[in-house]
């Protein structure tokens, strides 16, 4: 969803990318692959998680912003929680 945001905004004439995808898409510069997507997702979810409990919830030490954003795209079950286990 992110790497097709920023082709929108950046490079709108090599489409769309889609996980996983048999197709080989064009390159655009400073696309995101899959496995890029995978380790900046996981790397985020790291930088947040800082209370030890394998999630993502209101007691760690994250700004509301940056929460509200994490919980738009990826509380898929809407609980307010986002399981870092998931992702490892």
């Amino acid at each position: 969803m992110i790497e097709n945001e920023w082709r929108e905004d950046n490079c709108p004439e090599y489409g769309s990318a889609y996980c996983p995808c048999d197709i080989i898409m064009e390159e655009c510069p400073g696309h995101w692959d899959c496995n890029d997507i995978e380790l900046i997702s996981i790397e985020v979810l790291d930088y947040y998680e800082t209370n030890g409990d394998y999630s993502i919830n209101p007691e760690d030490e994250i700004d509301t912003e940056h929460y509200e954003l994490l919980i738009e795209y990826c509380d898929y079950n809407n609980d307010g929680t986002i399981d870092t286990c998931e992702v490892h």
